[in-house]
This record gives structure tokens, C-alpha cells and sequence, in this order.
């Protein structure tokens, strides 16, 4: 493997890591807004039950 390969071989592995930090950002931002609607749910089910 000559020295040019082994660059793209490391500049790819980075840009998986990169993708991968992404997605788990994205996870994290999706757990978070999943936990709103169920909160706000909750508020709306108590609001009503109190009528």
C-alpha cells in the first residue's frame, strides 16, 4: 500500500467518525424531542381529565 493509499484509507476513517459523532448528535436531539412530546402529552391528558 503506497502512501497515497494510506491517506485515503485515514481521510475516510475520519469521515466515518465524523458521520458517526452526527448521528449520535442527531440520537441524542431525537431522545430529547421524543421526551417534549411525552411531556406535553401528559399536560394535555391532565388538562383534560381536569374538565
Amino acid at each position: 500500500m503506497n502512501s497515497r493509499q494510506g491517506f485515503v484509507t485515514i481521510l475516510a476513517l475520519l469521515f466515518l467518525i465524523f458521520l458517526s459523532g452526527i448521528l449520535l448528535f442527531q440520537l441524542q436531539g431525537y431522545q430529547h424531542q421524543a421526551e417534549a412530546y411525552h411531556i406535553l402529552i401528559q399536560y394535555y391528558e391532565q388538562q383534560l381529565r381536569a374538565k
